[in-house]
């Protein structure tokens, strides 16, 4: 299958439900090879500005996801990223003045990260540090009223107007 075809049986079918031609196995895996293609002919750069990209999308759908089914500590983010870069743990823990014996405790949610860490990873993956920390208070914020369900039920305006 020729280049432009993919192109047109790509621009035609995929993303339109209403194109009546469905594409055979062969020529899906034509497509799938042909973008693969066009994606490991980019520059190293260029994907890890994809990468970043997607790194932001999700703490930004976490952030704003009022009710998640888990929780994803910050940690969890940053880890996956790391590895699709291709960034050593230990390298990632010394660039932000984190021992790196300790880690995996923060990539855990066992330790918070300081502000002054989410300021060097604002500058670092060039996203913002409000959703950084954001994200770990949100964390927080479920995991007490998870273990405290109901213990504040008993604090009302009206009582404290009564004192």
């Amino acid at each position: 299958m020729k280049k432009d075809k993919i192109d047109r049986d790509f621009d035609d079918v995929i993303g339109n439900p209403y194109h009546e031609h469905q594409l055979t196995k062969a020529e899906h895996d034509q497509i799938r090879k042909y973008r693969e293609d066009l994606y490991n002919n980019r520059s190293k750069e260029d994907k890890i500005d994809d990468i970043l990209t997607g790194f932001r999308f999700a703490l930004r759908d976490y952030a704003e996801n009022d009710n998640p089914e888990e929780i994803v500590q910050l940690g969890d983010f940053l880890y996956k990223l790391l590895d699709r870069i291709k960034v050593r743990k230990g390298a990632f823990a010394e660039y932000i003045e984190i021992s790196p014996r300790n880690i995996n405790k923060y990539f855990n949610g066992e330790r918070k990260f300081t502000v002054e860490h989410l300021l060097k990873l604002e500058k670092v993956f060039n996203v913002h540090a409000e959703i950084l920390l954001e994200i770990q208070v949100k964390n927080e914020l479920i995991q007490a009223k998870k273990s405290h369900k109901g213990e504040y039920d008993n604090y009302k305006l009206e009582d404290l107007l009564m004192a």
